[in-house]
This record gives structure tokens, sequence and C-alpha cells, in this order.
């Protein structure tokens, strides 16, 4: 969740405020009454129905400009939210919330404006994967490479130390009771599958360290997996959301590695709950036990809702809780969708298999 100064936090939950569009790059800015209305798309799987690993998806806006003269096609936008100083005019606090780097892939004139399709640079990564490096060679060098290729600065942070812990965020103790840590999950490629293309391949790097890659608002590549809540939404700025009956739960994990070898952790009983399932060449037992230990016994319900007071300030992968003043419920963001005329609305969601489709 990005992080704003106490006056723009204020406003943002409150039904006083106005909203502005503001897209700018080496060419000039544009902003104001000029941005009509838009509308974004974001998400954390690329399954319709359920939670994923490995998913990499490109994230798009949709804007209607009053500029017919500007040629938009091709070039690079820095795109921001601002809310609107009453007293000046200007921009509250000085204070743009940046919603991200995208690139604009259509343009058509109609009238008096123009609409817009802008993407990010994961847009372009279905192109297949040749390595500009030596192989084999490890992951990080790998994922360097395809953001290199993209033109995308990889935004992950190898070198961070990393406590290992359990599901229940125990530290892991080795039986002569030292501390267990990593230096992230480094494993070699060994070779390139076939026709793989760029997004499978990253595909491939992110569900091998059980999280999920997209380009964040800073224009970087990153990877994340769902963490502790970072908001609580009642029903004073939200619709009634359809939540449901059943929490899911992932009790176990299953991946193809190739024709002749599957490995599995926890319980692959899915009437049990959930069970994960994917496909990874590079997978381990090891580097599928420590991916277990990040993402085993997480729990969600699967959730509609609409967020009256929209709050550019949530990312996919961002967790919310919703409270109805008797019960709470946690609700990961998988689908992120904003929508922009003035004022700001969002749909958020949390996709999962049904009551009736786990039994």
């Amino acid at each position: 969740m990005y992080q704003t100064s106490e006056l723009v936090a204020q406003r943002i939950e409150s039904y006083c405020r106005t909203w502005r569009l503001w897209i700018e790059n080496a060419e000039g800015v544009i902003s104001g009454d000029s941005i009509m209305s838009a509308d974004s798309s974001m998400q954390a799987t690329s399954l319709s129905d359920d939670i994923e690993l490995g998913a990499v998806c490109s994230q798009s806006w949709n804007m209607t400009i009053s500029d017919t003269e500007t040629a938009f096609l091709g070039k690079e936008y820095d795109t921001y939210l601002y809310l609107v100083d009453y007293e000046t005019n200007g921009i509250l606090a000085d204070e743009k919330i940046p919603m991200g780097r995208f690139t604009c892939v259509k343009s058509k004139k109609s009238g008096g404006s123009v609409q817009l399709t802008m993407a990010d640079k994961l847009y372009f990564s279905d192109k297949p994967y040749v390595p500009h490096i030596p192989m084999p060679n490890w992951n990080k060098a790998v994922e360097d490479d395809i953001c290199r290729q993209l033109v995308l600065q990889n935004g992950n942070d190898y070198t961070e130390v990393r406590l290992l812990r359990d599901k229940n965020g125990r530290r892991l103790i080795d039986k002569n009771g030292k501390v267990l840590y990593s230096k992230y999950f480094y494993f070699k490629v060994s070779s390139v599958p076939k026709d793989v293309t760029m997004r499978q391949m990253l595909s491939y790097l992110a569900s091998a360290q059980g999280q999920f890659g997209y380009v964040d608002r800073y224009g970087k590549y990153v990877r994340k997996w769902y963490g502790k809540p970072v908001k609580t939404l009642d029903n004073n700025t939200i619709d009634l959301p359809t939540l449901s009956e059943r929490q899911n739960v992932i009790v176990g994990i299953i991946c193809k590695v190739s024709d002749d070898v599957t490995l599995s952790l926890g319980v692959t009983d899915t009437t049990q709950g959930r069970v994960l399932e994917f496909e990874n060449p590079y997978m381990t037992e090891s580097l599928l036990q420590s991916l277990w230990r990040r993402i085993g016994g997480f729990s969600w319900y699967t959730t509609e809702l609409y967020h009256r007071l929209g709050d550019p300030r949530f990312d996919i992968g961002d967790v919310v809780t919703y409270t109805n003043g008797t019960d709470s419920y946690d609700i990961p963001i998988t689908n992120l969708g904003f929508t922009f005329d003035g004022g700001l609305s969002a749909d958020i969601s949390a996709v999962g298999l049904s009551v009736e489709e786990q039994l």
C-alpha cells in the first residue's frame, strides 16, 4: 500500500474530494480537465476464478482525452492521480500519487476527443524468449535478461536476507538451534524450453518462489505474495460485498515438473481445501518446501466489492479486512479496477472457487 502524507490520507477517506489524472513524458504534461475519464485494470492472477502462483499480468488504463493534436501511439507516460486543493485549485499538498508507467498501444480519435489504451511493459512479454546470456545461468541473471529485453527495471532485491518461517510466522531453527535464513531463492536455470515466451519464463521464476509478478507504480518489475492486512473497510465507504460462504484455505500444492515428474506437499485431496496446481520445469523439492512455508495455510474469502471511495494507495497483492461490525474477513486484492471521472471508485475482488466447485 502506497504511503501519503496525513493530509492527503485524510482527504482520500473523505466524501469531499475531487480527483485529477496527470500523465507526463519528456514532451510535456496532460492533466486537469483535459483528461475526461479513465478506467484501469490490474490483476494478480490470470485465472478468472482462482488464485494463482506465478501469474505475470500486464496492467492497463483506458483514457478519454480532449486532445486530438498530440500523437500518443507508442509513447510512454508516467501516470499519476492527485487531489484538488480547493483553496488554490492546484495539487493538494503538492502530492501526486504514482499509478504506473504505461505505453500507448492503441489510439482512436472520435469527434473532439481521443480514446487511449495504455499498457505497461509486460504487454510486450508474449514474444519468444531468446537468451542474451550464456546458459545455464542463475534465475536472477535470467530475470535481469528478460527485463533488459523489455526495457524494464528489475525491482526485485536479491540481496535481502530473509528469515525462514513456518506458516504461523515462527522462525525456523535447525537441529543445532541455529536460526535458518536465506538470501532469497537462488536456483539454476539449466535450459530454456522450446518456444517459451518471456512472460512464461517470468512466470516460472515467480512460481518457483511462491509469488506472482507485475510492474509496480514506479515502472519496475517486482514479485510478491499476499501479506498482512493493510487497511480495514466498512459499510461507510463500500457497498455490501458479495462473500463466499466458506473460507478458502491452501492445504496443498502440486507442481508438474515434466511428463514424468510431479512434486507435491501438504494435502492433495481437493475436498479438504484449496490445492494449487501449476507447472514449472525448474522446480525442486527444496524450492517447493521453501515456497510451501510461504503460502501453506493462506486463507481468504472469495469476494467482490464496490469501493465508493476508491483508494489509489491500494496495490494488487495487498490484503484488506472487511468488517460488518460483527465479523471480519481478510480479502487479498487479486483484481483491482479504478474508474475516474472527477471522482474515483474501485472494483475490488478476491477470486476463488465457489463452494459448489469445491465440493
